[in-house]
């Protein structure tokens, strides 16, 4: 999804092109609220020894003791107006969540102002959040974009000129980028990104992303792996890829300054000899290296989800718990394909869900494969993290100490989400 409107100025003896909700954020977050009372409060908490820079919050709408008719949620961290983003999960044309970038201290508590204001004043922020789908261009122009698509068992494309642009959907935020591969396959790979801007609707309308570009590159060798992330589902010692069914459907759902999210729904999706139904929701969030999955399948026992990486290399593959709540397996090493600069590949998984990891061989159904393997879950969804850390993007993951540390911290976060309540302003 992009932006149409497109305004160019000089500054400075340089060009600049934003897109008009980048404009409108910068002036729209700026003025006309610096004088009006809060009608709310969120109070935050961080419980965490480390400091919490720009991490997105959710709160449900329902926590709100009344909202105004026909008023949107404003928020204020001191004079500073937060970006935030209003979800409509159900799709019902109602919003239902709202998401909301804070930074806090370590061990510190915070207010956030809540000022319900008119949707003609609410500021239109810039989005960092982006979901691309849509045909192969035939002219070096972006084609119509894809919302919604049904596909059937048996779909192939010709990888040297697929019939989509990206060979599917593609989801990202100002840190990486991902696609999933919309035919029998249904595979995973990653772009990784120089710059913070949405870039994926002019990914492979020119030139080739295997190579460097200014945005970046397609920066994994997925082969017949599951690449980043793909499923799969190990019974008796065997695995099978969770790849073509019967029916497969694309649907995105949200994308913003925040946040953007699609869903994958496949009906009779083969599961080893069986057929069932099944769903993937991936999301992605502002300032993460890593995408959002859930999982829904009905497993039996003797049956556990996989979900796997590229391994191509000699690099170890790791299995460590971080803490009661959280797990991970990752790879580290010079294995960005086409530059072999350093890149760190990680699953974050809960950690009461373990059974176990393992490493493919050349000439395994699934090859050249580390996996994890999950336990079945009834009547909820197995959620997974897949990080994609390269060094081009943030030198922090130069070393394997800076990609460990980010996962650790990443794993901490999620086990000690920013506490919070909501007050209602006591007028005098």
């Amino acid at each position: 999804m992009h932006t149409s409107f497109l305004l160019k100025w000089t500054f400075s003896g340089k060009i600049i092109q934003m897109g008009l909700i980048g404009l409108l954020s910068v002036f729209g977050a700026r003025v006309g609220f610096s004088q009006t009372k809060a009608d709310e409060y969120l109070l935050i908490s961080n419980k965490l020894n480390i400091n919490r820079d720009k991490e997105v919050i959710c709160v449900n709408k329902n926590d709100f003791a009344s909202i105004p008719v026909h008023s949107y949620p404003l928020l204020k961290q001191g004079n500073k107006v937060c970006i935030s983003q209003l979800v409509d999960e159900d799709m019902d044309g109602q919003w239902d969540e709202l998401l909301v970038e804070v930074s806090i201290k370590a061990l510190a508590k915070d207010k956030i102002a809540v000022i319900w204001i008119k949707k003609v004043d609410y500021p239109n922020f810039e989005k960092a959040t982006n979901i691309r789908f849509s045909l192969k261009s035939k002219t070096q122009q972006p084609e119509k974009e894809i919302n919604y698509l049904e596909r059937q068992r048996g779909f192939t494309q010709n990888i040297a000129n697929p019939a989509y642009q990206m060979e599917g959907p593609g989801i990202e935020n100002d840190k990486i980028a991902f696609r999933s591969f919309f035919d029998k396959r249904n595979g995973k790979d990653i772009y990784g990104k120089l710059m913070a801007t949405p870039v994926l609707d002019e990914v492979g309308l020119t030139g080739s992303w295997h190579t460097l570009q200014s945005w970046g590159m397609d920066i994994l060798r997925t082969g017949n792996s599951l690449g980043a992330g793909a499923l799969g589902v190990k019974q008796q010692g065997k695995i099978f890829r969770l790849a073509d069914a019967d029916n497969t459907t694309f649907k995105a759902l949200y994308e913003g300054p925040l946040k953007a999210c699609y869903k994958l729904d496949f009906t009779n999706w083969d599961v080893a000899a069986l057929l069932k139904n099944g769903t993937e929701q991936l999301s992605i969030t502002r300032g993460d290296y890593f995408y959002f999955n859930q999982v829904k399948l009905n497993l039996a026992e003797s049956q556990h989800l996989i979900s796997g990486m590229a391994n191509f290399g000699t690099n170890p593959f790791v299995y460590k718990k971080h803490n009661k709540k959280f797990s991970s397996v990752s790879l580290y090493g010079p294995q960005a394909d086409g530059t072999q600069t350093k890149l760190g590949l990680a699953i974050l998984f809960q950690a009461n869900q373990y059974a176990g990891h393992a490493t493919t061989l050349a000439a395994d159904s699934i090859p050249n494969t580390s996996y994890i393997a999950l336990k079945p879950v009834k009547k909820e969804m197995n959620s997974l993290r897949f990080f994609a850390c390269w060094e081009k993007t943030d030198t922090m993951f130069s070393t394997k100490e800076g990609f460990e540390k980010y996962l650790q911290e990443t794993a901490d976060r999620l086990a000690n989400p920013i506490e919070i309540t909501v007050i209602q302003h006591t007028k005098k």
